[in-house]
C-alpha cells in the first residue's frame, strides 16, 4: 500500500518508514525538515522506495496536490512541552491545525485509514494506572492540543466514515531522537557524551514510562492492519513506571559511575507521575513491548557514548 506519513523523516517517522518498507508498503514522506532530517530517509528515496515531499502541513493548498494513498499516518507535530509554555499559539497551529488540514485532505481524496498520534500528556496529573478510559485532564498546551486532534479524529470517522486509530504514546525514546524536543532520556545521553552528569528537574520521584520506538513503530504498523471498529484508541507504553532518580542511576551505572546527578527546580505543568495499564493495547491491537529499558539504554550508550 502506498501510506502517506507525515513527520516521516523525523525520530519516530524515520524508524517507521524503515518498517513500512520491510512490510511491502511505499511510504510517501511528508515532511517540513523543521526537526527531521532528510539523511534519515535519504537511503530509501535513492533506492526508490519511498518518495519525499516537503510540505507544511498548515498549508492546506499544497496538501490538495498530494497524490491519493491508502492511509495516512499522522506523525507531524510540535512534541514539546517547553515549546508549548513558550509559544502557545505556533503549537496550537501545527498540532491543531495542521490536524485538522490532514483529517480534510482525507475527506476530500476519499482516503479511509487514518492514524493519528496522540500523547499520555493529554491524562495530566494521576497516581494510578492510567487506561483509555481515564478522564482526560491536560496540564499544558501541549496535551490540550493533542486532546483537540483527538476530538477532531472522533468526529471525522463519525460524519464522513474515516476508520481512525489513535496511538498515545507515553515516553518515546531511542536512536535518532532530537534532543531539542525529546526527553529526559535524550537530554541524559547528550549530557554523558559532554561528560556532564544528568541534570534532574525536581525531586526525581516523578515517574514515565517509557516505551522504545522499535515498539512503537510496530504499534502503528499493527493499526494499519486493525479493523474491528471504525474508531478506536490505544494508549502506548509499556505498562512499566520509573522513576528519574532510577533512569539515571541506569545510565551512571553503565558509563559513568564516578558522577552524580545534578538537581534544579521543577518545570512547571510538568507530570509527576505517569503510569499505565496496557491491557488493550496487548489483547486489542496485539502489541507486546518487546524492548526492556535497560537494553535500550545499553543501545543507545553503545551507539552514541
Amino acid at each position: 500500500m502506498k501510506i502517506i506519513v507525515t513527520g516521516g523523516a523525523g525520530f519516530v517517522g524515520s524508524h517507521l518508514t524503515e518498517l513500512l518498507i520491510k512490510n511491502g508498503h511505499f511510504p510517501i514522506i511528508i515532511d517540513n525538515l523543521n526537526t527531521g532530517k532528510f539523511k534519515y530517509i535519504k537511503k530509501f528515496v535513492d533506492e526508490g522506495k519511498a518518495d519525499f515531499i516537503k510540505l507544511d502541513i498548515r498549508n492546506f493548498n499544497n496538501l490538495m496536490k498530494l497524490p491519493k494513498c491508502s492511509a495516512v499516518i499522522h506523525l507531524a507535530a510540535i512534541a514539546s512541552v517547553i515549546e508549548s509554555i513558550d509559544n502557545p499559539s505556533f503549537v496550537n497551529d501545527v498540532n491543531v491545525n495542521g490536524t485538522l488540514n490532514m483529517l480534510e485532505f482525507c475527506r476530500k481524496k476519499k482516503i479511509k485509514k487514518f492514524i493519528f498520534t496522540s500523547s499520555a500528556a493529554i491524562f495530566g496529573n494521576y497516581e494510578s494506572k492510567i487506561t483509555e478510559s481515564t478522564p482526560t485532564i491536560p496540564t499544558t498546551v501541549y496535551g490540550s492540543s493533542k486532546l483537540t486532534g483527538e476530538q477532531y479524529c472522533r468526529i471525522y470517522s463519525e460524519l464522513f466514515g474515516i476508520t481512525t486509530i489513535i496511538l498515545r504514546p507515553f515516553n518515546i525514546y531511542g536512536l535518532r531522537q532530537n534532543d531539542t524536543y525529546a526527553g529526559v532520556i535524550t537530554k541524559f545521553l547528550t549530557r554523558l557524551a559532554n561528560n556532564k552528569p544528568p541534570i534532574i528537574f525536581g525531586t526525581g520521584k516523578q515517574t514515565r514510562d517509557f516505551i522504545h520506538v522499535d515498539d512503537v513503530s510496530r504499534a502503528f504498523l499493527l493499526s494499519l492492519r486493525y479493523n474491528k471498529t471504525k474508531f478506536d484508541v490505544f494508549n502506548l507504553g509499556t505498562g512499566k513506571s520509573t522513576s528519574i532518580n532510577t533512569l539515571a542511576r541506569y545510565f551512571l551505572n553503565i558509563n559513568r559511575k564516578h558522577m552524580k546527578s545534578i538537581y534544579r527546580k521543577a518545570i512547571p505543568g510538568i507530570i509527576i507521575y505517569n503510569s499505565m495499564n496496557n491491557t488493550k493495547l496487548k489483547k486489542g491491537l496485539g502489541l507486546i513491548p518487546s524492548v526492556s529499558l535497560k537494553e535500550g539504554i545499553f543501545d543507545l550508550i553503545n551507539n552514541n557514548l
